[in-house]
């Protein structure tokens, strides 16, 4: 439960990062620079939940943060 909230709130917090980065609300390439570090962010979070992800886990983390990530600046983008 705690991998699923953390890489979905990770992931829209990576999209309101990317949609401030964002130069005249066009898609920036940086903006998945960010979510590649949030993703990353989540091999220093998740240890303090006693947590260890393993191979599947970090697929899972990925995708999640991923989708959270796309629709929030989309929706930012779009506002």
């Amino acid at each position: 439960m705690i991998k699923t909230l953390m890489s979905v709130l990770l992931g829209g917090i990576a999209g309101i990062i990317s949609y401030l980065i964002s130069r005249g609300g066009m898609r920036d390439p940086l903006g998945i620079i960010v979510l590649v570090f949030m993703i990353y962010l989540h091999k220093l979070i998740l240890p303090k939940f006693d947590i260890k992800p393993e191979g599947k886990d970090w697929a899972m983390i990925s995708v999640l943060s991923f989708a959270a990530w796309y629709v929030v600046w989309t929706f930012l983008l779009n506002a």
